[in-house]
């Protein structure tokens, strides 16, 4: 934990704030001190004054025999001199007393005006008072206290006795300035460090909001700016990614309806071919009931008609399939409706079928009328055929919101749920045997889906109650 903390910004940030304040405290000290003259320190000389004050106090209660020891404990203590001469008034040229038992007074006159008289620089001070010893019938005595004063730096004796105070101020204001200076500097740091961690996790949602002008601010807004572009790029690389698997999915399944497209149209070839050339083979070799002739090939010829009409639809349905291009033209297509029924009425007639149509004019669209026709042909073929006798079949076609609708209802006719879904597949048929007694080879509504589809309409064939309704939408064109 102690070295995760050591390795933080923030705690080199303060360390390092904190000792640059600290010797830059010092250093102005150091400044002051060497910029700053000597002189006489008056503090010091009232001291002094003070203490030979009471230090005369002091000899009142001493006898003069034993006045040696207090003599030296105060000349060592202090520093100075002392010399005492006998009466209450003395000259430089009297002879100061022997002091019996002292080391230290001054007992010659050479003594005395040899530390007045001293050349070292020094200015010497001297104060005197007058002593009457204990138990002394001597007059009194003059006590004189010769002390030399250097030049002293005052700052420094100031200094000195403020050290403690100043020391306290010096570190808590480097404290608290570098405590504030580390949360400033690295507070913002620390954030951006959480930003770009969260970027590295892949949430580009993130930003720092930062307002700041200065380059802590810059960085903040780069990175903004940075997780917003990385957002938008893979938010666009996750959507082409969706496209592209739809895409693969899609092509997938177009080669899977190929596939079973190809091997349903090989099936349903093979059928008529297979009709087709027994009948021959059966005419060719005399085998009863194929020789004769004049029945049989008709209906070999009906087979190959039947294969000649399925290889067309496969062809149209292969070309839609590949997305050859339609020649598209206006046309109407109330027109190629009215044109549609006129084809059926025979069989429609035949099979005691009704028909009712309602059908607007100027019905136009861009399209192929062709390939319509025979999209329209398949949904009305097979409202016919999936209609019981006696039933009725309404075509209605309008325009709605800019769109011709078409309708095609064949009534008292139902569809399994179970069929709904593939009705539109290639070959596939509602009854469950898979014969033609309809007439119809299965690839009808597919191929009429097909040509719906590459004109931009839409087809759907649903349940309407006791109905059937096969709904047609093509953009209507002006």
């Amino acid at each position: 934990m102690r070295k995760r903390i050591t390795d933080r910004l923030s705690f080199k940030v303060f360390i390092i704030t904190f000792v640059v304040q600290i010797v830059f405290g010092a250093l102005i000290c150091v400044i002051l001190y060497n910029a700053t003259p000597s002189s006489w320190n008056a503090l010091r000389r009232q001291e002094m004054e003070k203490k030979f004050d009471s230090f005369i106090q002091r000899l009142y209660g001493v006898k003069f025999i034993d006045s040696g020891e207090v003599i030296d404990r105060f000349i060592t203590e202090n520093r100075c001199d002392i010399a005492v001469y006998k009466g209450d008034r003395f000259t430089w040229d009297a002879y100061p007393v022997v002091i019996a038992g002292s080391k230290y007074a001054l007992d010659t006159r050479a003594k005395v005006l040899d530390k007045i008289n001293n050349d070292d620089g020094r200015v010497s001070l001297y104060y005197s008072g007058n002593v009457i010893f204990k138990y002394n019938s001597d007059p009194g005595y003059t006590v004189v206290c010769l002390w030399s004063q250097e030049n002293e730096n005052v700052l420094w004796e100031a200094l000195k006795n403020t050290m403690p105070f100043i020391i306290a101020a010096i570190v808590a204001i480097s404290l608290i300035c570098s405590f504030i200076y580390a949360y400033l500097f690295a507070r913002p740091v620390r954030k951006l460090s959480e930003l770009s961690g969260k970027m590295a996790d892949m949430d580009f949602t993130v930003r720092s909001g930062s307002k700041r002008r200065d380059e802590i601010g810059d960085l903040g807004r780069d990175l903004d700016n940075l997780s917003s572009n990385l957002d938008e790029t893979i938010t666009s690389l996750n959507k082409r990614t969706e496209e592209l698997e739809r895409e693969i999915e899609r092509v997938n399944e177009l080669e899977r309806q190929k596939d079973v497209f190809f091997a349903a149209a090989s099936h349903e070839l093979k059928t008529p071919i297979t009709i087709a050339q027994g009948q021959v083979r059966g005419m060719i070799d005399g085998v009863e009931p194929y020789n004769d002739i004049d029945v049989y090939l008709p209906k070999t010829l009906s087979a190959l008609k039947r294969m000649e009409s399925l290889i067309n639809e496969i062809l149209t349905a292969s070309r839609m399939q590949a997305g050859n291009e339609i020649d598209l033209r206006k046309e109407d297509l109330g027109s190629v409706l009215r044109t549609k029924i006129d084809e059926i009425r025979d069989l429609l007639e035949v099979r005691g079928i009704g028909i009712e149509s309602k059908i607007e004019d100027d019905l136009i669209f861009e399209g192929s009328s062709e390939l319509t026709s025979m999209a329209i042909g398949s949904f009305l073929s097979n409202a016919v055929f999936y209609s019981s006798e006696g039933s009725a079949v309404l075509v209605t076609a309008c325009k709605e919101d800019g769109k011709i609708v078409t309708k095609i209802r064949n009534t008292n006719a139902h569809i399994d749920d179970a069929d709904l879904p593939h009705l539109f597949e290639a070959f596939y048929r509602t009854d469950g045997s898979r014969n033609r007694r309809s007439g119809g080879s299965g690839l009808g509504l597919y191929l009429g889906k097909l040509i719906i589809e590459r004109q931009n309409g839409t087809v759907s064939l649903d349940n309407d109650g006791s109905d059937v309704v096969a709904t047609v939408i093509l953009p209507a064109s002006e």
